[in-house]
């Protein structure tokens, strides 16, 4: 595969936290149009790394590329949604107004928002199925609709890449799954999903790829070849029971994080 087919190129990235390496030597290659899950125990840098790559956490090595340029001259194609407790429930601000946040960086330096812009958020809210809640205070939501509209801002930016940090965490299952569903269908059309994800059982249903991290790269490949006991075992360090029954990994404690 040329570098022309990858979406991400990471080479040796040690990210800092606290002064610290949360990430270490990673060297990655994600294909264009692939959802691709990041897996691993508490504290192995899942959120660190997706951090590392938008520059939100210092780095102290390594060469990051998307779409073969480096990633100062392309964060725009970049959509982050973070985890949920990292943000400010309490700022008075509606729905459409949060969603209109994501065509900004299409608008020109007091530059008000278009009819076509409006028209982005409007269809930006329906696909995530929050076209009501237009009017509605983003605090006033469930966690489940508050997902769904930050989903939507990133929907409303265009952005060819996706980072979304544990999106399915405190959601209901209709909300999970109303989101992997659209994520497969912008995966389909081209687009590059990563997510930080922690039920290991819904893994070989949601992600063509995995990056399996303990603070270093333990594996990385199509779901299929490496979602098995052997690298699992590196990764969460012999704390999970594998049961395999026909095609499908039945896996206890599953929700490590």
């Amino acid at each position: 595969m040329s570098s022309n087919n990858f979406a991400i190129e990471v080479n040796n990235l040690t990210v800092t936290y606290n002064k610290k390496p949360a990430v270490k030597s990673i060297d990655l290659k994600i294909p264009q149009g692939s959802l691709v899950g990041i897996i691993g125990p508490n504290g192995a840098g899942k959120s660190s790394l997706l951090k590392g790559f938008l520059g939100l956490l210092p780095t102290d090595s390594g060469l990051i590329k998307v779409f073969n340029r480096p990633i100062k001259q392309s964060i725009s194609s970049i959509s982050y949604i973070p985890q949920k407790e990292s943000l400010d429930w309490d700022f008075p601000v509606v729905v459409s107004d949060v969603v209109m946040m994501g065509r900004y960086p299409h608008l020109k330096f007091f530059q008000r928002p278009t009819e076509h812009d409006k028209k982005i958020v409007e269809e930006a809210l329906k696909k995530v199925e929050m076209e009501k809640f237009a009017n509605r205070q983003i605090r006033a939501l469930s966690g489940g609709q508050q997902q769904r509209v930050f989903l939507a801002r990133a929907l409303a930016q265009e952005s060819e890449i996706l980072l979304l940090d544990e999106p399915f965490v405190g959601v209901d299952a209709a909300t999970e799954s109303t989101i992997i569903s659209l994520l497969k269908k912008l995966r389909d059309n081209g687009k590059t999903i990563l997510v930080v994800h922690h039920d290991l059982g819904k893994v070989n249903q949601y992600f063509d790829y995995l990056v399996m991290l303990n603070q270093r790269l333990i594996a990385f490949g199509k779901t299929s070849d490496v979602f098995k006991n052997e690298y699992l075992d590196k990764t969460y360090g012999g704390r999970l029971t594998i049961l395999q029954k026909s095609e499908d990994l039945q896996i206890e404690n599953a929700k490590l994080h």
